[in-house]
């Protein structure tokens, strides 16, 4: 039997909880918000959610098959996104095309909160390197 090597690195993953709006966790994923790719697969998933269409014609079941199949493939976006098999973790308990009270679909409302959490995690993580660089340049500024 051949030896095996392993690798472990720090990635900067972090386990995301999906939360009602009375706190109670339905879900959960893992992904890396500083991801370099993240920002391109997540413009990508907009542009593929912007591009969304339904007619609604049909029989009931083809109706039904059609709605099945644009589920599917919004979770499918999801597991790109984040870069695996995360949806069923995000849509465990409430399905993508839920409609919200506000009226928008429960997709919707977990991508803005995936975009907002990319965006609080660089900031932050690109404000601690500006102040070690600030820190480590001080003595060069007049």
């Amino acid at each position: 039997m051949a030896d095996v090597m392993k690798l472990q690195v720090e990635t900067g993953a972090v386990t995301v909880e999906v939360q009602d709006e009375r706190g109670q966790v339905i879900g959960s994923f893992d992904f890396n918000p500083t991801d370099s790719n993240i920002l391109k697969r997540y413009g990508a998933a907009v542009d593929f959610f912007n591009s969304l269409s339904y007619d609604g014609t049909g029989s009931d079941e083809q109706q039904l098959e059609a709605m099945n199949k644009l589920a599917d493939d919004i979770a499918g976006q999801f597991d790109l996104l984040l870069g695996g098999h995360v949806s069923e973790g995000i849509f465990a308990k409430c399905g993508p095309l839920t409609v919200t009270k506000n009226g928008d679909f429960f997709f919707e409302k977990v991508l803005e909160g995936i975009g907002s959490l990319i965006e609080q995690t660089t900031k932050k993580r690109l404000d601690k390197k500006l102040a070690r660089i600030n820190k480590a340049t001080a003595g060069y500024r007049k």
